[in-house]
């Protein structure tokens, strides 16, 4: 028994039908791994993951939805960038800072939010000549609540606290070059680790640099809020200095 044949000008829709389906589909889009890459990184940011905690492969894939290849794959790249490592007895982890990291970092950090303050201090000056309030309440609302929890809250909330004031300043700085090339992931890692060795005294006055900065910041004054940042990370890479070995991973590249 013959079958009927199909119409030329339908086969001819339907093959347009599935080219426009295909169309709409987005060509472009983040890929498994960039998503897990993405959740691992928010996941160190927000204090779910600490420097020498195991990122167990299975828990990802549970909790990200995704399949093992995806996983390891996004392992592999944050290990290039020196945020996981892969060893093959305790499998990834987050890795602590060397001492020399830590010194390399910390002269990033100077120049890179030095210029974020002095950006973000010039728009606000703009914005008062123009009347405008917005950049100077998105501010406030950061450093108050950094400044709510205080010095004796612990290391995640406050970690978490100051990365959301300095996230302040470089959106308001309005750099979005600055804001890809700001190792923010890296310092969140430095903050949690480096945390129980300084004292109290050292951590009262990080505490009053920080409403220095805002003040210098709120005035729009570009110069004092740069030399302020200065400072501050001179003098945090001081106190580090005087932090002992255990504070950081052992660096397999001195010896």
């Amino acid at each position: 028994m013959k079958t009927s044949a199909v119409p030329k000008t339908r086969t001819r829709r339907t093959r347009l039908a599935k080219v426009g389906r295909i169309a709409e589909r987005p060509v472009h889009g983040p890929s498994s791994p960039d998503l897990v890459v993405a959740a691992i990184k928010k996941g160190i940011l927000m204090g779910r993951f600490v420097p020498g905690q195991r990122l167990i492969e299975a828990d990802l894939t549970r909790d990200l939805k995704v399949s093992r290849g995806p996983v390891r794959e996004a392992l592999k790249r944050m290990a290039a960038e020196g945020v996981v490592a892969l060893n093959p007895h305790r499998g990834a982890y987050v890795r602590a800072l060397t001492r020399r990291e830590v010194t390399e970092l910390m002269q990033v950090l100077e120049i890179v939010i030095g210029l974020a303050a002095r950006l973000a201090a010039s728009r606000i000056k703009q914005e008062i000549r123009h009347r405008r309030d917005s950049s100077r309440i998105k501010l406030t609302l950061a450093f108050k609540r950094l400044e709510a929890l205080g010095v004796a809250s612990g290391r995640i909330m406050q970690s978490i606290e100051r990365t959301s004031l300095y996230d302040a300043i470089f959106e308001i700085a309005g750099n979005n070059e600055l804001v890809r090339i700001n190792p923010v992931v890296p310092t969140q890692i430095l903050r949690m680790q480096i945390h129980a060795y300084i004292p109290v005294d050292q951590r009262n006055q990080q505490f009053a640099d920080y409403r220095l900065l805002y003040e210098a910041l709120m005035e729009g004054d570009s110069k004092r809020a740069n030399r302020i940042v200065e400072l501050h990370v001179r003098r945090s890479r001081m106190q580090i200095q005087h932090a002992p070995d255990e504070a950081f991973a052992m660096d397999l590249a001195a010896g």
